[in-house]
């Protein structure tokens, strides 16, 4: 019996077999092996600090609050004109989302790091991607089914760190939307870099659209984390997935 609680203990580990710490430590103590024992509680902090390490929040200044969660070793690759590793983001219990006057005070964190930044410096600006899902029905009426989604790119660390960050503007009124649509249109058609508009600005700035909807609720969807910026963190996960 003692030979094959201590099969299933070292199964566990080099299996990666999901197991609660309670089982795993019952079953080391079933053997009456405090060697045992040690090891298995060493392997499991182990296993915690990696799921930490692998950990993606959205926070606000300082790593609180905490408005989203994902697990890097979820996310999906896709391929545009470099390669990106796309992590689905969770907005935390009892969060009733972000105002836009918060955005350029969150942080990305991966593993409890700061990877990057929502602040002027590091948002491109000019770059917002608009992704429209509604239908052009020519209303000004919101409507809890409209999806105001926006890709806002980041550049941290002189361009070592890139992510780009997908958000809802939830149910945000068509005025305030066509305009942003406008200033991103615009932007895709100037050639003189110096005329572009930053659209982050306009979403964020102290004059601009937080006056006008100082209500206006943010959910985040998900975060795209450039794989040249990640390469060693997908390596372990391809590691793990093809032992």
């Amino acid at each position: 019996c003692s030979l094959a609680i201590s099969r299933l203990v070292h199964g566990i580990y080099c299996n990666n077999m999901s197991i609660s710490p309670e089982l795993a430590l019952a079953a080391a103590a079933a053997i009456g092996d405090k060697a045992l024992q040690e090891q298995t509680k060493e392997l499991l902090e182990l296993k915690r600090q990696l799921a930490e390490s692998r950990k993606v929040e959205i926070t606000g200044s300082g790593g609180r609050p905490v408005y989203a969660r994902g697990q890097f070793e979820d996310g999906k690759l896709f391929n545009t004109l470099r390669s990106w590793w796309d992590v689905h983001l969770t907005m935390c219990e009892g969060n009733d989302g972000i105002f836009l006057t918060n955005l350029p005070h969150l942080e990305i964190r991966l593993g409890g790091i700061v990877y990057a930044t929502l602040s002027e410096d590091e948002v491109q600006g000019h770059d917002v991607i608009i992704l429209d899902n509604n239908s052009n029905d020519g209303s000004d009426v919101s409507s809890p089914q409209r999806c105001r989604n926006m890709l806002i790119p980041i550049e941290s660390g002189g361009g070592c760190r890139n992510a780009t960050i997908q958000i809802d503007l939830r149910d945000m009124p068509e005025p305030p939307w066509k305009l942003l649509k406008s200033s991103i249109s615009y932007n895709l058609t100037e050639s003189n870099i110096n005329a572009l508009i930053d659209v982050f600005d306009i979403l964020t700035g102290p004059r601009q659209l937080p006056v006008r909807l100082p209500d206006q609720v943010v959910d985040l969807i998900s975060i795209s984390f450039d794989c040249s910026s990640v390469q060693s963190m997908l390596s372990c996960l391809t590691d793990q997935r093809n032992p």
